[in-house]
């Protein structure tokens, strides 16, 4: 059984996999170089060519079942241009900014998203590598019930 975090960001690696970024999502975490590799929480030293998903929680309602949960979205990028890890981030809002009532399916858990909003970004300049980084941070307004609240 998978909790809300892990249906959340599994289901975000299999729809950021299937939007057209060029990206793989491999369960395993096995990618060669050549790939753009999604992974979740930790960032490995390989593939050059990372998205890396991890979420936080931001804001719980007391009584109802409404959620608020940021994912940060790190994007890495070898060579010298910083270009392509910034296009990376552009086609990555492109899929979520503004995305409305979907779910993020994982086998036999779900979750439902009501909106999607991007809250910020920053580039984080390059790292020992010379492989440019940066990072965007949504929130996801989310339906979580609970034991406690409906």
């Amino acid at each position: 059984m998978s909790g809300f975090h892990t249906n959340l960001l599994t289901g975000l690696a299999t729809v950021l996999a299937a939007g057209g970024l060029g990206a793989t999502y491999n369960t395993s975490g096995g990618y060669t170089v050549l790939q753009t590799g999604i992974v979740l929480g930790r960032i490995p030293q390989s593939p050059p060519r990372i998205v890396a998903l991890a979420s936080y929680d931001v804001d719980e309602h007391p009584a109802l079942s409404d959620s608020v949960t940021g994912v940060q979205v790190r994007c890495r990028w070898e060579g010298p241009d910083l270009r392509p890890v910034e296009d990376l981030q552009d086609l990555i809002f492109n899929l979520l900014q503004g995305k409305e009532n979907f779910t993020l399916g994982t086998g036999g858990s779900s979750v439902f998203v009501v909106l999607c909003l991007l809250q910020s970004a920053a580039t984080l300049g390059q790292d020992e590598n010379e492989r440019w980084s940066n990072v965007a941070n949504y929130y996801l307004h989310c339906h979580r019930p609970s034991a406690h609240r409906s």
